[in-house]
């Protein structure tokens, strides 16, 4: 399960990058949506990647008790 989020926030973070490069030549009001999707985007695929990576260390810090 955390192999596919990560995987869903790298795809979110590559949808992101490419809808800034799309529009950073873009001028008015709808460019100005347009990356304040590709913000949202970032934010969404940072923290599908975070939660991942949280959950694995967590699981590692918890699961290894059997070493005591």
């Amino acid at each position: 399960m955390r192999l596919i989020e990560i995987a869903i926030g790298v795809i979110l973070l590559g949808g992101a990058a490419w809808t800034t490069v799309k529009t950073y030549k873009g001028r008015g009001i709808s460019s100005f949506f347009v990356l304040a999707f590709a913000v949202f985007l970032v934010a969404l695929g940072l923290a599908f990647i975070f939660g991942a990576f949280g959950e694995f260390v967590r699981n590692l810090r918890f699961g290894s008790e059997w070493l005591k």
